[in-house]
Order: C-alpha cells, then sequence, then structure tokens
C-alpha cells in the first residue's frame, strides 16, 4: 500500500462526530493531530471540522428509549460533515457504532468501524477471552460479538467476559457519573482496578475498554493483564486511512 506525498494527506478531510461526551472527543482531537505529527513530522494536523452534539440530549433520548432519535441525530451530523467536504468520518464514541450501519447508508465517506482495529489487536495478541469494559448498551447488545467476530481474521467468535448486576452498574456510573461530567478522574481509577481484576478473575486474558471515556484513566499501573485502548486504535486506523492512497 503505497503512502501520500506529505501534504496530499490534507485533501482528505476528516469529520469528528463528538460531544459523547466532549471529554473523550478531545482526547480524539488530541491523539489524532499528535499521529499525524509523528508520521509526517513537526507542524502537521489532520484536516478537519469537528461537529460537536448535545451529550444531555443524546442522554434523553436513550433513556426514553428513543432510539431513532439518537440514529437521526446521528445521521444528520454525518450528513452534515459530508456537506461540508468530509470524506472521512468518525464516531468517537463506541456505543455510537450500534448506529454504524445506520450512518454508512446514509453517505459515501468512509466510516472507520472502532471494533475493526479491536478484532486485529485481539487476533495479534491471540486472546481467546476477551474481557470488555463499557456501557450497558453496548455490553449487553449483539453488536459487540458479532462485530469482533466479522472484523477477526478467521471470522470466529470470541469468548467475551462481562461484568454483570452491581460490578456493570458500577461501570455505568463511572462512566456517566464522573468521566462523562468531568468529575477528576482519579475518582474512577480504584472502580477501573476493581473491574479489571475481577474480569481476569473469570478468565479474561486481555481488555477491551468498550468505551472512549475510560481510557481518560489510563495509565493505570500494575494492571495485570492488557487493556486496549479503544481510541488509540481507532485513532491508528483513522491516520493509516489518511495516508494511504487506497481507502479501506
Amino acid at each position: 500500500m503505497s503512502m501520500l506525498d506529505p501534504l496530499d494527506q490534507q485533501r482528505r478531510r476528516v469529520g469528528l462526530i463528538g460531544g459523547m461526551s466532549w471529554h473523550s472527543t478531545a482526547l480524539y482531537y488530541e491523539r489524532l493531530n499528535k499521529a499525524m505529527e509523528t508520521a509526517l513530522g513537526a507542524h502537521h494536523s489532520f484536516s478537519g471540522v469537528v461537529w460537536n452534539l448535545n451529550y444531555a440530549e443524546l442522554l434523553s433520548h436513550a433513556s426514553a428509549g428513543d432510539m431513532a432519535a439518537v440514529e437521526r441525530i446521528l445521521v444528520e451530523a454525518a450528513r452534515g460533515l459530508e456537506a461540508s467536504g468530509c470524506d472521512v468520518v468518525v464516531l468517537t464514541a463506541v456505543t455510537a457504532h450500534l448506529w454504524h450501519e445506520a450512518v454508512c447508508n446514509s453517505m459515501s465517506a468512509d466510516i472507520p468501524h472502532v471494533l475493526a482495529g479491536v478484532a486485529q489487536e485481539l487476533d495479534r495478541r491471540a486472546v481467546g477471552n476477551v474481557g470488555v469494559l463499557g456501557t450497558s448498551l453496548t455490553c449487553e447488545s449483539d453488536f459487540l460479538p458479532n462485530r469482533l467476530a466479522r472484523f477477526s481474521s478467521n471470522g470466529a467468535p470470541r469468548r467475551l467476559t462481562l461484568l454483570d448486576g452491581h460490578d456493570q452498574r458500577e461501570i455505568d456510573a463511572l462512566i456517566q457519573d464522573i468521566l462523562t461530567a468531568g468529575r477528576p478522574i482519579a475518582e474512577g481509577r480504584a472502580v477501573l482496578e476493581r473491574a479489571v481484576k475481577k474480569l481476569q478473575a473469570q478468565g479474561a486474558e486481555a481488555i477491551v475498554l468498550a468505551c472512549t471515556e475510560l481510557p481518560l484513566l489510563l495509565p493505570l499501573p500494575g494492571a495485570p493483564i492488557p487493556l486496549l485502548d479503544s481510541v488509540q486504535i481507532h485513532v491508528n486506523a483513522i491516520c493509516k486511512l489518511l495516508l494511504s492512497e487506497n481507502h479501506v
């Protein structure tokens, strides 16, 4: 796969659908710029637009069970970014990828899936039992095992180890009440540490941080098993796409 001239990548415009929450969107913005700078040299950054959604509005629709409204908001944002000249659109939340197919069907831009790179990394590490930490909506849906199998090199289902009951509610509270609310992240590290140990005790060989807020708690010193940072994996895939002549 040949690489573009350093300035040619600027011809591709990235649209970040952000605000889910803005804290993780800022992480995407920072890391994608750093990745382009590392790849191309000082003063390089990605060319793009951030479409910042109102997270409170999305939460209100989701809490009311109005998932059609959530889909409509995401599709409108994606179409708006494409109309502004973006030919790569990024959903900056794992849960938002529940509507990845609907967004893809509404436009022609490239929309790299967050779980594609995660599945490839699990393949590379030969992980059989995968622990998953994320929102209840993500962890309880079929899209997580289905997409990990779809994007795997062999297409085989993986054994997923999840939290349940009180432990999952604790992760939901960590995400919604601490991380997306902008409270000091030190408050959340103990929760993450307990969850990691519980998943390891259930046989997990590595853990996917399947919520783009959770990497805000990294690094986690002394983690007993690998923690796969979904934001960094996604950013790496986006950067590779921008620097390639071929769409993926």
